[in-house]
């Protein structure tokens, strides 16, 4: 063990002592994702080539009244890579970024607008319709956008590229594209 690697692992430890226990819960789960990232970009490679896979995330909240409000969010996925490596890897890209966005705390928040038309709610009903994803159909609209980015990435016959996804607060404006 490096003294680098040491010191780096006493910092983390004095650090988490410090915060607190949610922020702590949360920092664990953050590096964890990290940590899964690194080892299925390594179990990506074809031949000598890499896949990244790289996140940005924001949101917005509202407070109002004293109380806050989740409001609109946006999670972008670049994978940047070979077509080839893309190809070979398909399941493996479609389960990092799922598991990496069913742990973000907005993905509980994703509209599906699609779904509100179908009930119709009287005056005697007392509930009113749930207008959230559920978790399966979010996942299957990632699994089923990423799929057809790499098949589209395979008819291109570009080597190298980048499939961008942007997921936000609406299942209906899930997409993902790819570039060369």
């Amino acid at each position: 063990m490096t003294i680098k690697n040491s010191t780096s692992n006493l910092l983390f430890l004095f650090l988490s002592l410090a915060i607190s226990l949610t922020a702590f819960q949360y920092m664990t789960s953050v590096l964890g994702q990290i940590n899964t990232l690194t080892e299925k970009e390594e179990a990506s490679q074809s031949g000598n080539q890499t896949l990244h896979i790289t996140k940005v995330a924001t949101n917005s909240y509202t407070i109002a009244s004293d109380a806050s409000f989740m409001g609109s969010f946006n999670t972008t996925y670049h994978v940047v890579g070979g077509v080839e490596s893309m190809d070979v890897s398909e399941d493996l890209i479609i389960s990092t970024i799922t598991q990496d966005f069913d742990a973000l705390p907005a993905a509980g928040y994703v509209n599906d607008t699609s779904t509100s038309s179908r009930y119709q709610v009287t005056p005697n009903e007392r509930n009113l319709p749930n207008p959230f994803a559920t978790k399966g159909a979010v996942d299957e609209k990632i699994r089923s956008e990423i799929a057809t980015s790499i098949e589209n990435a395979v008819k291109s016959d570009i080597a190298h590229g980048e499939i961008e996804c942007i997921f936000g607060s609406s299942l209906n404006d899930f997409r993902c594209s790819f570039h060369g």
